[in-house]
């Protein structure tokens, strides 16, 4: 799954790398959580939306590329909403059966990277849209760590995806192939209350014991 991740790129700086002009809310951040409004492309524009989608019974942050296509709460969006979240890197948790450590995972190679999601529209009761993110089996070199991760698109890709073209299984395959690494990193990024660079620096035990006294 996908429960945090960072977008923590300055304002002018995202605008130039999206070629698109940021929505006045949009604020970098090292803690994004599920339930808050977070930085989202969809084939009209560039707009903040609620992350998580709101049931009677439960609410979604993610949903499986697997099977997004024939789940009656996700078919419409694939169809006809679908989203790019970009993102500088994502957390994920490793349980032991004792403690979980969390990692820090982004791409090797480049400073952003975009996750595939869908989006649902407003509604009475919902301002505003709603969307959710997508996730595929993890890359081997993170299975480690966790057997899910984000759905990642190639910007190559990103106008086949908005456009509603691209397939399941080329999605999975653009996904498997963004190059990825990951290290520890202090269980600061536990509490959401926390936000600031020192979450996404490597850790060992002693500095994390460290970083927990600021």
């Amino acid at each position: 799954m996908c429960g945090r991740y960072t977008l923590h790129t300055k304002s002018q700086k995202l605008a130039s790398s999206i070629a698109k002009l940021l929505p006045e809310q949009y604020e970098p951040s090292y803690n994004i959580s599920p339930g808050t409004n977070i930085l989202t492309q969809t084939k009209e524009s560039l707009t903040c939306m609620q992350w998580g989608l709101r049931t009677p019974q439960n609410f979604h942050i993610n949903a499986r590329l697997e099977s997004a296509d024939t789940t009656p709460r996700f078919r419409e969006s694939w169809e006809a909403y679908r989203c790019l979240i970009p993102a500088n890197g994502f957390y994920e948790w490793l349980s032991d059966g004792i403690r979980k450590q969390p990692y820090y995972i982004y791409p090797s190679h480049a400073e952003l990277v975009y996750f595939a999601g869908l989006w649902m529209p407003a509604t009475k009761l919902e301002e505003v849209p709603q969307c959710v993110i997508l996730t595929t089996c993890a890359q081997e070199r993170i299975k480690r760590i966790h057997d899910r991760m984000p759905v990642l698109l190639p910007e190559s890709a990103h106008q086949k995806w908005l456009d509603n073209y691209l397939t399941k299984s080329e999605a999975n395959a653009y996904s498997q192939k963004i190059e990825i690494t990951d290290h520890t990193v202090s269980n600061r990024v536990n509490s959401t209350h926390n936000n600031d660079n020192k979450l996404i620096l490597p850790t060992t035990l002693l500095t994390d014991d460290q970083l927990q006294l600021f």
